[in-house]
């Protein structure tokens, strides 16, 4: 298998759509030879922030002396970071490698009169793969959207089942309340492993801990109450955690605190297990760790911002962080916004929280992405909270439309969905170039 058949093998499965459950990678990976068995894992759900948490362990693990894997989704700019082992992305060779494999087996479980797996079910297959060739010591494993049903979860005891923030999304497979949500993704603690948490709202709190007891896990929760001398810059950000004093990101936003002190609670309850990981290394880590798609920065003079925040909760979040990091853009009137979002997303929540603050929003049609929101109709939900609203046919538009309404002061911020944001990078990326090329001839 080349790089082309492993792409038109994804976009036959991509057709398929969603499905949970866990018969078809249960009967994949058996097809496989179990290569999940041969493994352990930190598996980490929650509603948002399970990216940036997985970054932050599997750096810190890595600068302790440890082969680390890493699966997370989605991709931001390249597909190969999904996979990622020691800093550096799985090979292409090693994907298409194990992708012939993974896709042996999937094609004789149809041949065998069985459903064909998902997509993202054997995306988790090819990871197992790739990670037990590879020998990694502890793979840090985000689960896709669940718990319980979720693809992921067809790996036994994990060493740690680590729970981000959760809130209300995804609602249709998942549930409505934050009750339901926390209920299915509890589905990932087994008997035998730790739990640590952030502290979660009541009822997301009370399932968690019932099923950490349940199945016998000790808890431990990150308390935000031991967070002190917290400074934010587009610099970076600094904190003291406890005993920690004065440990620094290179991560934006106001919630990557929280992630942080998840990822500390973390690796701390690892030593339960008789890892050994000091507290030299956790700070590295922690200051070494880059995560692409959330409030990143990709481009200077105007400023370019790009963020993920594609539900309510990650959209009040970015406004509080827009509301520390760019207050002066947003008195100045110099704040523009580049918003596209699914449709099965709660865009007009996030249009009411977000939007009030610009001085003028472009909308636009994520992509290639058949759940994508039309961005005349965004556009239409935006007015009710901003009239300086303009849609446009494409991002090449938006981002063209934002640099004339921009000068040299003001910040332009992408957001909405993380699924085109590698696209807006490199769209930015060459118009720098083209502006540097003129600058010179001029």
């Amino acid at each position: 298998m080349n790089i082309r058949d492993f792409q038109n093998y994804r976009e036959h499965l991509q057709k398929a759509g969603m499905h949970p459950g866990l018969e078809r990678v249960i009967t994949l990976c058996a097809k496989l030879g179990d290569p999940q068995n041969r493994l352990r894992f930190i598996h980490v759900t929650g509603t948002n922030g399970k990216g940036s948490v997985c970054a932050y362990i599997s750096n810190i693990l890595k600068e302790a002396g440890i082969k680390v894997g890493r699966f997370t989704s989605p991709a931001v700019n390249d597909e190969k970071e999904r996979y990622w082992i020691n800093g550096r992305n799985v090979s292409q060779a090693a994907l298409c490698r194990n992708m012939d494999d993974v896709k042996a087996a999937a094609d004789m479980m149809v041949l065998q009169g069985e459903d064909e797996p998902t997509l993202f079910e054997v995306e988790t297959a090819l990871a197992f793969m790739v990670f037990a060739e590879a020998e990694c010591d502890i793979v840090v494993l985000e689960c896709g959207m669940g718990g319980a049903n979720d693809a992921t979860n067809v790996i036994k005891t994990p060493l740690l089942s680590v729970f981000t923030t959760i809130s209300l999304d995804h609602t249709k497979y998942l549930g409505k309340t934050i009750e339901a949500i926390a209920r299915e993704k509890s589905g990932i603690i087994k008997a035998g492993g730790h739990t640590v948490s952030i502290l979660q709202p009541p009822e997301a709190a009370a399932v968690i801990r019932a099923k950490a007891t349940l199945m016998k896990n000790d808890l431990t929760v990150a308390e935000r109450k031991n967070l002190k001398n917290v400074k934010f810059s587009l610099k970076g950000t600094s904190f003291d955690y406890g005993r920690y004093r004065g440990l620094k990101l290179h991560l934006n936003g106001t919630w990557q605190v929280e992630n942080a002190i998840t990822a500390i609670t973390a690796v701390e309850t690892l030593k339960k297990e008789k890892i050994r990981i000091t507290d030299e290394q956790i700070r590295a880590g922690l200051e070494k760790t880059e995560w692409p798609g959330r409030f990143e920065i990709i481009a200077t003079k105007p400023l370019v911002i790009t963020d993920g925040a594609h539900n309510e909760d990650a959209a009040r979040r970015l406004s509080e962080t827009v509301q520390v990091y760019l207050r002066d853009r947003i008195e100045a009137g110099k704040l523009i916004y580049i918003f596209g979002v699914l449709g099965d997303k709660n865009y007009p929540a996030i249009s009411e929280i977000m939007c009030p603050l610009a001085s003028h929003v472009i909308t636009v049609t994520p992509p290639d992405n058949p759940r994508a929101l039309p961005a005349i109709q965004l556009a239409e939900t935006v007015r009710k909270y901003n009239d300086t609203v303009s849609s446009a046919s494409s991002l090449e538009e938006a981002l063209e439309m934002a640099y004339l309404l921009a000068d040299r002061d003001s910040a332009i911020l992408v957001f909405g969905s993380l699924s085109f944001l590698g696209e807006v990078r490199r769209i930015t990326e060459s118009k720098a170039m083209y502006l540097t090329r003129k600058q010179m001839k001029l």
